[in-house]
């Protein structure tokens, strides 16, 4: 016996409850979904059922429940002697799941290896594209990766299948960018993203895919206005269907842009928030968020939180950045350098002009450790690299190096640093850009002091606005050793701590004392305590007082 169900309008009834389900997930109704499918399993255990139940669980949020309905999706399909559909469960759902929610690589790979055998029984299916978009996922290796997206590319074309194709374009861009080919890699990628918002792509667990690689791509490049401009969109996407993956993995790449762009404040909320997303979500794959955190934390100068970040982080390439920042901040420039020289591309990889930043921190700590020479290579990789890339912040590290390690060309290394300052201002990247006109004070002090003592005065005034205490701290010390009395904030009595400062913002948007803690990894006793010297420190009288206080005067009230 059939059941009438409404169909996705909602307008007239239908025959067919399987029609209906899909429905339902089409217009992110899991709840609706999960009744629909739910009611169908009862009555009989089909494979297109349990597969639609799994499916509205995933996407509900009950991730282990979807792991066991897909793996009863996929022993019902194969009784029924199918292999493309089972092959596909196997390599995009169920390899992918236990990688991402229990850090299963082991289950991943089996599952990942049971569908390349499934789909080479099945034949020429559409189901072998997206079983080879499944392998490029968990491939390292760039040709053999892109092997896969073109097979599934082929695939796509010869079977007039939009999603496939779609998805097949996106990878196609990934894979373009990473080998430092990026303006023909963004193309592709946009076009791809374009698909999906239009409604072309009309799965939406391919639109999500679409879009996270879309913000991958951003962060690979540092392309901070391409970002802001497809977030809106991924927001929107993410609220209508209430997709908590997709959120966690994009907010994770947007605050690692939002960090290079100085958007301090707004990258914090981000990682925040994606790390609670992937606490009830992919929650193998939150050490991404937390190390873009410590990237942070790393670049505002408060290195014990970095430290403690990336204590809980599984040690890999991404890592080693901020922790090279912290050891470089502490006197350690060669264990710095070791970091990074462990943690970059071979010298032969497309990859390694995406790695500029790592470079270009190299070459700091180098200097730092007395080695000139292997600074000097460094700087003059970073200019080969910048002949070959359209990347403006490519550009921008090699000038600024160059200046740094007085480049033997014979250009003035003040023409070098006004080249990297012009550089970062365009690509939005502000501590850059802070730190380059540091270096340009350093160089003019002799000759130009005036024009020294107005960069300073410019950088100083970004790292207080950014909160990048340490770079202040150092601006301030600049303009000191130029004969100008300044400071990296109010100090004295009644003057807020850095920390304090931070407690005020986060009251004046409206946070509890335990969010307060949660986001700053203090416990909440440590928070009610600075609440109280802040009241004391401002004359205020009540928490309301405070709040008040935080949004008439704005984050930058203390040190």
């Amino acid at each position: 016996m059939r059941l009438p169900c409404w169909d996705a309008e909602h307008v007239r009834l239908t025959e067919d409850p399987l029609e209906a389900g899909q429905a339902a997930l089409d217009r992110g109704d899991w709840a609706g979904a999960q009744t629909i499918f739910a009611g169908l399993v009862e009555q009989r255990e089909t494979a297109e059922a349990l597969h639609g139940l799994a499916r509205a669980l995933e996407w509900g949020g009950d991730y282990q429940g979807a792991i066991d309905l897909y793996e009863r999706a996929f022993r019902a399909f194969r009784a029924e002697g199918q292999s493309a559909a089972p092959a596909v469960i196997a390599g995009r759902e169920l390899s992918f799941l236990y990688l991402a929610v229990h850090g299963n690589l082991a289950a991943a790979s089996g599952w990942l290896a049971r569908a390349r055998r499934l789909a080479g029984a099945a034949g020429d299916c559409v189901e072998r594209g997206w079983v080879a978009l499944a392998d490029a996922l968990m491939e390292e290796d760039p040709d053999r990766r892109e092997q896969h997206v073109e097979l599934a590319s082929t695939i796509a074309t010869r079977f007039d299948d939009p999603d496939l194709q779609f998805c097949a374009l996106g990878y196609e861009g990934l894979c373009l960018v990473l080998r430092g080919r990026v303006t023909e890699g963004m193309r592709r990628v946009d076009e791809s993203a374009a698909a999906a918002t239009v409604g072309e792509v009309r799965d939406y667990i391919t639109a999500g895919e679409i879009y996270c690689k879309m913000l991958v791509c951003c962060e690979l490049t540092l392309d901070v206005r391409r970002a802001r401009q497809w977030m809106a969109v991924v927001e929107k996407f993410a609220r209508q269907k209430h997709a908590a993956w997709v959120s966690a993995i994009c907010r994770m790449h947007y605050g690692g842009v939002l960090i290079v762009a100085g958007r301090w404040a707004q990258a914090d909320r981000e990682l925040s928030e994606s790390l609670r997303l992937y606490a009830g979500s992919y929650r193998a794959l939150r050490s991404g968020a937390l190390v873009r955190l410590a990237e942070l934390r790393a670049r505002q100068g408060r290195f014990e939180e970095a430290t403690r970040l990336l204590e809980s982080s599984p040690h890999s390439a991404e890592v080693m950045l901020p922790l090279a920042r912290v050891h470089l901040a502490r006197g350690e420039p060669d264990v710095a350098a070791a970091l990074l020289a462990r943690a970059l591309p071979d010298r032969d990889s497309g990859e390694r002009v995406l790695r500029a930043p790592a470079l270009a921190l190299h070459a700091e700590a180098e200097l730092a450790a007395g080695r000139h020479e292997h600074a000097r290579a460094l700087s003059a990789e970073l200019l080969d690299l910048a002949k070959v890339s359209d990347l403006t912040h490519v550009y921008g590290y090699a000038r600024y190096v160059a200046g740094l390690v007085a480049d033997p060309t014979g250009e003035p290394v003040s023409a070098h640093l006004e080249a990297a300052l012009a550089s970062f201002t365009e690509a939005e990247l502000p501590q850059e850009e802070a730190r380059t006109r540091m270096a340009l004070a350093r160089e003019l002090t002799s000759t130009r002091p005036a024009l020294a003592i107005a960069e300073a005065r410019t950088a100083l005034a970004t790292c207080v606005r950014l909160g990048a205490q340490r770079d202040a701290d150092a601006a301030a010390g600049l303009l000191r050793g130029l004969g100008v009395t300044s400071s990296a904030g109010p100090r004295g009595e009644g003057a807020l701590t850095r920390r304090e400062s931070e407690v005020l913002r986060l009251v004046g948007e409206g946070l509890s004392n335990q969010r307060i803690a949660e986001r700053l990894f203090l416990s909440k006793r440590t928070v009610e305590h600075h609440v109280g010297a802040i009241l004391s420190k401002l004359g205020l009288t009540t928490r309301s007082e405070a709040l008040a206080h935080a949004i008439r005067h704005g984050p930058a009230e203390g040190v």
